[in-house]
């Protein structure tokens, strides 16, 4: 049987993930996890939007650590990226009065794609016509075949 590409091979999940109750959590951990990676995003920020596009509840910074088995830093900087991206939202704190910031996942596929353009194609294009002009004046003292040529 052909091996599974990189992207799509099971994670290292947290063994309450792998018990009946957390399997559909860690399969959506591992789906989203590798198509984080195929858009060139760390695995553990597709694995973190998966276990919270999975939980019924609102998850905290601490069950998400223990969950998928990360470290704080990776967890943190997942976040961090996630909300930039719109993808993640503050849900509101739990009626027993703890401190904690819970989370809960973006479900429209709109607002979804809408964020990732913005955070990996819009750089790309403002740095585009910088290079369009480098490219205009880089022509400019080209010999005549080879400024046509550039021009086209």
């Amino acid at each position: 049987m052909p091996k599974a590409p990189p992207e799509l091979e099971p994670a290292s999940l947290s063994p309450s993930l792998d018990a009946p109750e957390g399997v559909f959590a860690g399969e959506c951990a591992r789906f989203f996890g590798g198509m984080a990676q195929v858009f060139g995003l760390p695995r553990s920020v597709g694995q973190i939007y998966g276990l919270l596009f999975a939980s019924p509840d609102p998850l905290s910074f601490s069950d998400i650590v223990a969950r998928l088995e990360i470290s704080k830093g990776s967890a943190s900087q997942g976040l961090q990226f996630l909300r930039n991206l719109g993808a993640v939202h503050e849900a509101a704190p739990a009626a027993d009065g703890e401190r904690r910031d819970y989370y809960r996942p973006e479900l429209g596929l709109r607002k979804l794609m809408a964020g990732l353009l913005r955070e990996k194609v819009e750089p790309l294009a403002k740095d585009g016509s910088a290079v369009l002009g480098q490219l205009r004046r880089a022509s400019a003292g080209a010999h005549d075949e080879e400024a046509k040529f550039f021009q086209e």
